[in-house]
């Protein structure tokens, strides 16, 4: 059960992460070709700074996500390194715990700050494209970025009981 939930996660976060990759490069060509054309032709694209607000957001948030399932957060072992393997197993299960009350915390602040952007009608200046589905969508990504760390803390409890190989150790499938 544990491997087919932790299968989807890690497809689901590649997915967002690649989707959020080319959002980044549309956005980059956008802002190539404002350049080019102020350079040029004195004819910058309208609207480059609508967009690049509203999709920054959501590039990011789309990108957590796969950073949370490989384990790729900054993590700090000095103290953790020196102790016995429980101990590290133990420290990886708490810091997977904090990780993911960050994040859920952060999901329910999100929430209230989509609705009322929502609510409130707000557009972007240029564009008058609603912010508010733009931040329904970040909120949406952080929330799969909470999934992710609940399956990753899954896998650290594992770990610590001894079930499964460590948290962060690569099997021969994982290199497939």
């Amino acid at each position: 059960m544990y491997t087919m939930l932790r299968h989807m996660s890690e497809r689901l976060t590649h997915f967002l992460a690649l989707a959020g990759f080319l959002g980044l490069l549309i956005l980059a060509m956008m802002v190539t070709a404002d350049i080019l054309l102020r350079f040029f032709f004195d004819a910058p694209l309208q609207g480059v700074n609508d967009v690049s607000a509203l999709v920054m957001a959501v590039v990011i948030a789309a990108c957590i996500p796969q950073c949370l399932a490989l384990k790729q957060n900054i993590s700090i072992e000095v103290l953790g390194s020196m102790a016995p393997r429980p101990v590290q197993l133990a420290l990886n299960l708490f810091s997977s715990l904090a990780v993911l009350l960050f994040f859920a915390l952060m999901v329910w602040q999100f929430i209230p700050y989509a609705q009322a952007t929502t609510a409130s009608g707000e557009k972007t200046w240029v564009l008058g494209w609603p912010v508010g589905p733009w931040w329904w969508v970040a909120t949406g990504f952080l929330g799969v970025a909470v999934l992710a760390q609940l399956v990753v803390m899954l896998g650290d409890v594992r770990a610590l009981a001894g079930l499964g190989r460590t948290p962060g150790t690569k099997s021969h499938q994982d290199i497939l």
